[in-house]
């Protein structure tokens, strides 16, 4: 599967947070039902100080130590980059994630993201760190999402 590799800048999201496992599949329901849940509630107009009203992330982070297919849990937080953090709204959370290098990998349409991470589930050769991945989401181009995989550098 092709990727590029680039450094991001250090990001301010503000969002949700939804704490799962892979233990009996349970990730393969929750997630589903927590992106519906965000949306139904329109959650994201909550967040104050966008960088971009468009753009929406999928981070999972917060991985134990044990973490893997098998074991161990993780978070997935659903959010938007912000400039600034004045208020926190009930409910939400801020995760700072800090300058990391990354491999991208190009989604065409959400439907084919869990294929997406399939396949990168299944790269033994990528350098994972297993801090903060994530998908990025642009209301301007919705059949265009970025999958980014924190590596190693």
């Amino acid at each position: 599967m092709n990727f590029e590799i680039i450094l991001l800048p250090m990001m301010t999201i503000m969002g949700v947070e939804l704490r799962t496992t892979y233990l009996n599949n349970e990730c393969y329901s929750a997630i589903p039902a927590f992106w519906q849940k965000i949306y139904q509630e329109n959650t994201l107009a909550r967040i104050p100080n966008k960088t971009d009203s468009n753009i929406a992330l999928g981070i999972y982070t917060n991985y134990t130590a044990d973490f893997s297919l098998t074991s161990g849990h993780y978070s997935l937080i659903i959010g938007c980059p912000v400039s600034k953090v004045d208020i926190v709204p009930t409910g939400m959370i801020v995760k700072e994630i800090p300058a990391s290098t990354y491999a991208v990998f190009t989604s065409h349409g959400a439907a084919n993201v869990p294929a997406t991470w399939a396949k990168i589930w299944q790269d033994k050769k990528l350098d994972r760190t297993f801090t903060n991945d994530f998908e990025w989401y642009d209301a301007n181009d919705p059949e265009l999402v970025k999958t980014y995989v924190a590596i190693k550098s």
